[in-house]
């Protein structure tokens, strides 16, 4: 298997986009925890049982964390830093989850810093 093509993108962007999906997934983790809570309020759960049930609040929380994580991260993220995201988004199972965090993987221009200050260039 040929290795991905070279895709560069500014490091705040994929930081970016993976905080944007983990809220996706916090806002599908509390949308569960809804359904576990009238499914838990139309039976008669054990003790057992409800203390599982909280395992989707710690859940919803902790993808929470990471999403905000991911923001600080992206928006402390130096603005040259560039990184391939090729290869990580050729390892994802889900293609809409490839599409949504590849950014539609078209090769971005490549600007080399020359080190020099350049103002309203043609």
């Amino acid at each position: 298997m040929s290795s991905p093509e070279s895709v560069l993108r500014p490091l705040a962007v994929p930081l970016q986009l993976a905080a944007q999906e983990v809220g996706e997934l916090v806002a599908l983790s509390e949308r569960l925890q809804t359904l576990l809570a009238q499914l838990m309020r139309e039976s008669e759960p054990s003790v057992a049982r409800m203390v599982e049930a909280q395992a989707a609040d710690l859940l919803s929380q902790r993808l929470a964390g990471v999403q905000s994580y991911l923001t600080a991260l992206s928006e402390a993220a130096p603005i040259a830093a560039q990184i391939n995201v090729a290869p990580a988004v050729m390892s994802l199972m889900l293609a809409e989850q490839a599409h949504r965090l590849g950014d539609r993987l078209q090769p971005t221009a490549v600007v080399e810093d020359d080190g020099e200050l350049h103002l309203f260039e043609d």
